[in-house]
């Protein structure tokens, strides 16, 4: 079985070194130019609502831990409840633009923030101003919602929602990633090549094949033809 030198690849890639560079600078530039100028942008806006156990939220002398404990629990099941097609049927009339429960159920996400009693809801929109309306609407109305399904516990808002920030493409990954892909797949067609070659170079590459000494080696002379160049054969 043939047997290849790790320091003989790392001389033949770094004698590819430019074309190595041009294919990275490629899939840098095409993937980079893709994420910036094709790919949708994507902003997320996102609201925090305070859970608590207690009807009254004004109640901060009952608050214990016990207390703080079961209100992290009572999120689950206000996420559960929130989740459902009710809250999307009664969200949609009110927003500015017209979409599906199908496209709005897409844009919304519902999340407990570990070891607190908050819950945290993300709209995800190709507008920043609509993902942070729709964030609005569904904090407006999922209080309503949650005692009449519920009905324990109480929920309010914390802050307000805010114009979405831009989370996708990531310019940056994208551009790394394309660099990647383009040196990766060029030093792998040069590996390819290299290890398909089965010409014999060099007095080194017959005893390593062949397992045979070299006796003799022929010269190659070069000849003058006409016109006074020289010729190898």
């Amino acid at each position: 079985m043939q047997q290849y030198d790790v320091r003989a690849i790392g001389r033949l890639l770094a004698a590819k070194l430019l074309p190595l560079l041009i294919s990275t600078l490629i899939g840098a530039v095409l993937l980079g130019s893709l994420a910036v100028f094709a790919m949708k942008k994507q902003y997320t806006s996102q609201v925090l609502m305070y859970v608590s156990n207690l009807e009254n939220t004004e109640q901060t002398d009952s608050l214990s831990y016990l207390n703080i404990y079961s209100s992290a629990r009572l999120v689950q099941t206000y996420i559960e409840v929130l989740e459902d097609p009710a809250l999307l049927t009664a969200v949609t009339p009110q927003l500015s633009r017209t979409v599906t429960s199908g496209q709005l159920a897409n844009m919304l996400t519902f999340s407990s923030i570990e070891n607190t009693a908050l819950l945290r809801i993300s709209v995800t929109a190709d507008d920043p101003t609509f993902a942070a309306e729709v964030a609005h609407v569904v904090s407006e109305t999922a209080p309503q919602m949650l005692q009449k399904v519920v009905g324990a516990g109480s929920v309010k808002t914390v802050g307000s929602a805010r114009q979405g920030a831009k989370t996708a493409p990531n310019e940056a990954q994208m551009t790394l990633i394309g660099a990647l892909l383009g040196f990766t797949i060029t030093a792998a067609i040069i590996l390819i090549r290299y290890i398909n070659d089965n010409t014999v170079k060099t007095e080194a590459d017959i005893k390593q094949r062949l397992d045979v000494p070299v006796l003799g080696v022929i010269p190659r002379f070069a000849r003058e033809t006409a016109g006074g160049k020289k010729n190898g054969n």
